[in-house]
């Protein structure tokens, strides 16, 4: 089954998994009905080949920003080099910035001395932000009351409670292969409740297939399980609307074209 007009809003086409096998792999996503791909950076170096992707691809855009767990190696000046990539005309957001609290020896200080400004940034300059949200639900949310942004919590898994609080905010969801594993009851129900207006779907390829692929790297038309899921979950809408109502919402939120 192929299911028209598939969004994915975070991917990594950049990361290395795909050397050799990229632009083989890129246009059978374009053959497949992916109508529009936003690969995410997560430091200088991704940022920046993520432009180089969206310049060689139309149905690519980028997302420029420094990740949690890059947060102590950015160099002097990340900050100015984030906003020039961010001037680019394929830069639709400023991402992947967030949060990251998996481990105890976290530095929450370090982690926040890099999202914080990368918020004010996107404020400043009228862009969404790309948010990683790893047990770290308090802190984004007090962040988002501090730098209030049209934003996206990519991966989200939360759970229930966390969820309808950044719905409340009007906070777009990024739903993924994750609600096709075992463990995903709260997010099915939250899915179930969820406006379809703050819905978003991802893949976050290479690194989380469907459950069914489990083991294998992950690409973007891999979608369709993602949308058969929402839909099983909901019940009020089929697989294709999933899929034109989350383009519909990545077009709003991130000024795309597709």
């Amino acid at each position: 089954m192929t299911i028209p007009h598939l969004t994915d809003v975070h991917t990594h086409y950049d990361e290395a998994v795909f050397d050799g096998c990229r632009r083989e792999t890129l246009l059978r996503m374009r053959e497949k009905g992916l109508c529009a791909i936003i690969n995410s950076g997560s430091d200088l170096p991704s940022s920046r080949r993520s432009l180089t992707l969206a310049e060689e691809y139309d149905f690519i855009w980028a997302s420029v920003g420094v990740f949690p767990l890059c947060a102590a190696a950015a160099p002097q000046g990340w900050l100015a080099e984030i906003e020039a990539m961010a001037a680019h005309p394929r830069a639709v957001a400023i991402g992947e910035i967030g949060l990251d609290y998996r481990l105890p020896e976290t530095d929450k200080a370090a982690q926040k001395a890099v999202f914080l400004p990368q918020l004010e940034l996107a404020q400043r300059l009228d862009m969404p932000v790309v948010i990683h949200d790893c047990l770290a639900d308090e802190d984004v949310l007090a962040a988002l009351e501090q730098y209030p942004a049209r934003a996206m919590i990519h991966r989200f898994f939360s759970g229930l409670e966390y969820g309808r609080r950044f719905l409340e905010k009007g906070v777009f969801l990024g739903i993924g292969p994750a609600i096709t594993y075992p463990d995903a009851g709260e997010l099915i129900q939250l899915v179930r409740e969820m406006p379809l207006s703050l819905l978003l779907l991802e893949t976050d390829c290479p690194f989380l297939p469907p459950c069914r692929l489990e083991g294998e790297t992950a690409t973007s038309d891999m979608l369709e399980d993602v949308v058969q899921a929402v839909a099983q979950a909901r019940g009020d809408v089929t697989p294709q609307q999933v899929a034109d109502i989350a383009r519909e919402n990545a077009m709003r939120l991130f000024s795309i074209s597709c």
